[in-house]
């Protein structure tokens, strides 16, 4: 685990997530309802679950093509019953692979070490960093703060 003295460096991958993120902080509308992304290399120790409505079946391949940003902030509006959960895009191909997923990351017996802030959203993405096969894990609020969490810290804040 780390440790509040053992910050963990950017990584290419994260280095794009962010300059991703903060793109899409730039696309938002008055009605995006924030965004949860998970990057990952293999998703085996993360737990999720396809978020589904009555309305549509989500698909990722069907939101291929075109800039991913402007994608996924598409996708991150209230309107949109893929608005829900987090996205995952594989940091190797960088492709969008999974929309609107419910996201279960263990919760470490040291917990207390990497739990700062509030807000489901937020917590899920310190916790599912924490895991192996996961690069990183970016938010985006409905305001436009972004965070990126790498071994439950934020570097974002780093910066």
């Amino acid at each position: 685990m780390v440790t509040r003295a053992e910050k963990p460096s950017w990584s290419l991958p994260c280095e794009h997530a962010a300059r991703l993120l903060k793109a899409i902080a730039q696309f938002r509308t008055g009605s995006f309802s924030g965004i949860g992304v998970v990057f990952y290399e293999d998703l085996a120790q993360l737990p999720h679950l396809q978020l589904t409505n009555d309305e549509q079946e989500p698909d990722a391949a069907g939101l291929a093509g075109g800039d991913l940003a402007s994608r996924l902030a598409g996708i991150s509006v209230t309107s949109s019953p893929l608005h829900d959960g987090f996205h995952f895009v594989d940091a190797r191909s960088w492709q969008l692979t999974h929309v609107a997923q419910f996201i279960s990351p263990p919760i470490p017996r040291d917990q207390g070490q990497y739990v700062h802030g509030t807000g489901a959203r937020l917590m899920a993405a310190v916790l599912a960093s924490l895991l192996p096969g996961i690069s990183c894990v970016g938010l985006v609020s409905h305001k436009g703060e972004v965070h990126l969490f790498k071994g439950g810290v934020d570097l974002a804040n780093q910066e």
